[in-house]
């Protein structure tokens, strides 16, 4: 009995290494992530901001940021700068392979920074709090919430 459960198990964990191994096409991966933090961006600028930035009130310019990941190589994306009055806030993109999620942006500001992630079902979302966690979707309420707490 003992020994045809450790060949179960033995089975199991060699059937998911095969898994992970030969079924991921990291480039591709990678492709989808830089497009994920891409449209982010968009959404950020074109719909979020798109008014204060129309107004004055945002400047938006961008810096390329290079990283590396485990199975994804380095690469490179760009960071989003916005200043707003004079303050610098930056979308830092941290990598695809995060814990709990399928991508991760940090919104760093002077005072703080804040996470955005991309859940399950690929929309991007504000880590308001950790423990208990509280994750809630991007929207204009939200990102101003967040650039409160991370700006002086």
């Amino acid at each position: 009995m003992r020994s045809q459960q450790s060949d179960e198990l033995k089975d199991f964990l060699l059937s998911r290494q095969r898994a992970s191994t030969s079924e991921i096409d990291w480039a591709e991966r990678r492709r989808e992530w830089i497009d994920r933090v891409e449209q982010l961006y968009h959404k950020v600028t074109d719909e979020l901001l798109a008014e204060s930035i129309a107004q004055g009130l945002v400047t938006v310019s961008r810096v390329e940021k290079e990283i590396q990941e485990e199975y994804l190589g380095r690469y490179r994306v760009p960071e989003l700068i916005l200043d707003i009055s004079g303050e610098t806030v930056r979308l830092s993109p941290k990598g695809r392979n995060t814990m709990g999620a399928n991508g991760r942006v940090d919104l760093v500001g002077e005072l703080d920074a804040m996470t955005l992630i991309v859940d399950p079902e690929r929309q991007w979302s504000v880590v308001l709090s950790r423990v208990p966690r509280q994750v809630v979707a991007l929207d204009t309420k939200t990102l101003a919430e967040a650039l409160r707490r991370v700006m002086r």
